[in-house]
């Protein structure tokens, strides 16, 4: 079985200039013993879309991970600019065979339980795709994406960063009451201060009261230099045990990615 990171990102400009493409990305995956990576677009591109946050470009990520087996696409889809738009992101998700979409309401501002991201959850539905969606406060709230979930109890719900900094009770609890939401970790976020000897209690708390089925690991590369790492250490901290650790590390994304284990 397949360990795998479901949140990765490539990038335009990292640490002072670097390029951080798919060869950078899979040598941090390669340290934390981490074979397959769910690729996002760069959220810090270029003008107009870093400065009119409009549409991230999938066909770029495509680009860049099309034929590698150890990257899985996902696509940011920003619901604000219409049907048009969405169909022509999940054309993308289609042709290169991308795991699924991403929402970001934080990053093109909007209100992640508006009905505008309706065609996106439906879209996901009708292929049998798992959703990820960026949490934290207000317009990504966990209560918020727990309306969607209510609206779409058949579609997997990837809830990442598990409402940091202030909702990680919220998003554990609304896990408990929507069976459709699995808990990412990508803890580094949680511990800033230092991220090396991190201890990620509200992981731990998440795991006991909703299962190691329903969380899992993500690195939020390239956050920090050694992400993948240092966020795979710090769930091992936690002693949850092997088979705990099996499913938070890979079985479950295995399962709502089509991975294949062979």
């Amino acid at each position: 079985m397949p360990t795998v990171d479901f949140e990765a990102y490539l990038a335009h400009d990292y640490d002072g200039g670097k390029p951080f493409g798919v060869p950078e990305l899979l040598a941090m995956e390669d340290e934390a013993g981490i074979q397959v990576a769910v690729v996002m677009p760069a959220n810090n591109g270029p003008a107009p879309e870093r400065e009119l946050r409009i549409q991230p470009d999938n066909q770029r990520l495509a680009d860049a991970i099309h034929g590698n087996p150890r990257c899985i696409g996902c696509a940011t889809i920003n619901p604000k600019l219409g049907l048009a738009n969405i169909e022509a992101q999940f054309a993308i998700i289609d042709r290169y065979g991308f795991g699924g979409p991403k929402l970001m309401a934080v990053l093109h501002q909007y209100e992640i339980d508006d009905p505008m991201v309706d065609p996106v959850m439906e879209r996901a539905r009708a292929r049998g795709m798992v959703v990820s969606i960026h949490s934290g406060g207000d317009v990504v709230h966990p209560n918020r994406i727990a309306r969607v979930a209510a609206r779409f109890p058949d579609v997997a719900i990837i809830m990442d960063h598990m409402g940091y900094p202030d909702a990680t009770e919220a998003a554990i609890r609304t896990a408990e009451e929507h069976r459709n939401i699995y808990l990412g970790t990508t803890i580094l976020r949680f511990f800033r201060e230092d991220p090396s000897r991190a201890v990620p209690t509200a992981v731990a708390d998440a795991v006991r009261r909703v299962g190691p089925g329903r969380v899992v690991w993500g690195s939020n590369l390239p956050e920090y230099p050694r992400s993948a790492l240092w966020c795979r250490q710090a769930i091992e901290r936690l002693n949850l045990g092997r088979e705990a650790e099996a499913l938070i590390f890979g079985e479950v994304l295995t399962r709502l990615y089509r991975i294949p284990t062979v």
